[in-house]
């Protein structure tokens, strides 16, 4: 019923060396065409199902998938309907004797079960199971195409599918075919590219971040994988998308946001586990940073050029230097991102049983946020006092803290979590303005030189600068006078 799997982008370059690794001889081949349901108006799609009529060789199997609690697991039910002297159509009845699945269906479809044809899938499998330390694992390279009306785009990549044994010796057999040949990470399901086909776009919506609930009985190293789980929930969608090029602002903004959530678990509950490699957090560090530079350049040119533009700025757009790394997708395919991904999937999934030290979750997490807490209010009295370096520690902080209360959350009561909440949003906001102006002034001061009309953007963004110092330091002071919730 769920199906443990990762499935991995393969450059074209690489496909006879994965070919000669599943040993040709002894490899089974397949044909696989497939098509398609749903409703014109894509219910299926929208809630991450899919329904499917497949003829596999010389059988058909109709199949339902869904998304299961994380990237590795999928919901999977097939309905065999073997040789068929004509083509067999798609009949929702056979699912009826599956629950999960009907109840599943029912909620989405409703009265609404007509379902068309959408798109369809011809690939060439080619597989091999490959045993080790009691796990069996199914290796399959997919070579083909997947089209809708007249649209077509090519199908190459590497499936692992967990048939025994353990997910986590799953991870750690894709790392080694990663290294070889630069396969990369794409939680995106041949339905989800189909779909995205048929309605002639190239990327889904960017993924947010969703509300993690965490049980008084977690011990701490239970909660600390939870968190890391929901925050790959965000950070996986985001970085398929980027990594085949395809990405906006907004993808490449929530991508930033996951990771700076990994990096705040890391820095304020990384004595939670054992199991924490000292190296993660430096290592997002690299790669939070190496999006900055895009993301700092899409808030100026978005959000406030148009801002510079109604104040009479003597200019259009940017200065050339102000130059957008487009090359960005190369970083999201490298081997090392990858394996660093799949070490946090890894850690994320080892099932923790112990519940012995869940006394102690509270206690951990009340000094963690103290600690934080009291770091931030400490600078209120005297913020605009402080270098740049300081205020945007600060900002950094503000952000981390709030982070942190969102991924405990759910064991306080809603009401006091809202209200510091809302004041610590109030912070932020100033903080954030201030540091996207701060970027602005450094964006157009290095042209300024060359091209005089540019300082009027520089003297713009310091005036600005200096007012939210005053409104900056004011919110912090009333975040300072809020009783903490913990």
């Amino acid at each position: 019923m769920v199906e443990i799997e990762l499935k991995f982008q393969l450059p074209e370059s690489k496909k006879k060396s994965v070919l000669q690794a599943l040993k040709p001889k002894t490899a089974q081949k397949i044909r696989l065409q497939a098509k398609y349901y749903d409703t014109t108006e894509r219910l299926l799609a929208q809630n991450h199902m899919a329904i499917r009529l497949r003829q596999e060789g010389d059988h058909w199997v109709q199949t339902f998938k869904a998304s299961g609690k994380n990237h590795l697991e999928r919901i999977e039910h097939e309905v065999h309907l073997g040789q068929c002297d004509i083509e067999p159509e798609l009949n929702l009845e056979l699912f009826s004797e599956n629950k999960v699945v009907k109840d599943l269906l029912d909620q989405v479809l409703g009265e609404q079960q007509q379902l068309m044809l959408q798109f369809k899938t011809d690939v060439q499998r080619t597989f091999k199971i490959f045993s080790i330390d009691e796990t069996d694992i199914e290796v399959c390279l997919d070579d083909g195409i997947v089209s809708a009306a007249e649209l077509s785009e090519k199908i190459c990549e590497v499936e692992f599918e967990l048939k025994q044994g353990s997910p986590e010796q799953l991870i750690l057999f894709t790392q080694e075919w990663v290294k070889k040949y630069q396969l990369w990470l794409d939680v995106r399901s041949k339905a989800e590219r189909g779909n995205l086909l048929s309605i002639q776009q190239k990327a889904s919506p960017a993924v947010k971040a969703k509300s993690l609930i965490l049980s008084k009985k977690d011990s701490p190293d239970a909660a600390i994988r939870k968190m890391v789980s929901n925050t790959l929930q965000q950070l996986l969608p985001n970085v398929a998308v980027i990594a085949d090029g395809f990405a906006d602002p907004e993808h490449i903004h929530q991508a930033r946001i996951a990771i700076r959530r990994m990096r705040s678990i890391f820095k304020s509950f990384k004595s939670w586990s054992e199991d924490i490699d000292p190296l993660w957090e430096p290592q997002l560090k690299q790669i939070f940073q190496a999006l900055g530079t895009t993301r700092d350049l899409d808030v100026v040119r978005d959000e406030i050029l148009p801002e510079l533009l109604k104040a009479d700025a003597p200019f259009q757009n940017l200065p050339e230097t102000a130059i957008i790394d487009e090359q960005l997708h190369l970083l999201f395919q490298k081997t090392e991102t990858m394996c660093l991904l799949l070490q946090l999937l890894a850690f994320s999934y080892h099932e923790q049983t112990n519940h012995k030290e869940s006394s102690k979750l509270k206690k951990k997490i009340e000094k963690s946020l103290n600690q934080l807490h009291q770091n931030i209010i400490h600078d209120a009295d005297h913020f605009s006092q402080l270098e740049v370096e300081a205020r945007h520690r600060t900002r950094k902080r503000c952000k981390r803290l709030r982070y942190c209360i969102e991924f405990v959350s759910s064991l306080y009561d809603g009401k006091s979590v809202k209200k510091y909440l809302k004041q610590l949003q109030a912070v932020q906001d100033k903080l954030g303005l201030y540091n996207d102006l701060h970027v602005t002034e450094q964006v157009f001061s290095q042209s300024a030189d060359q091209q005089a009309e540019y300082w009027f953007a520089v003297g713009w963004s310091k005036a600005k600068q200096q007012q939210l110092l005053h409104e900056s330091e004011q919110a912090l002071k009333k975040l300072a006078d809020i009783k903490v919730f913990w």
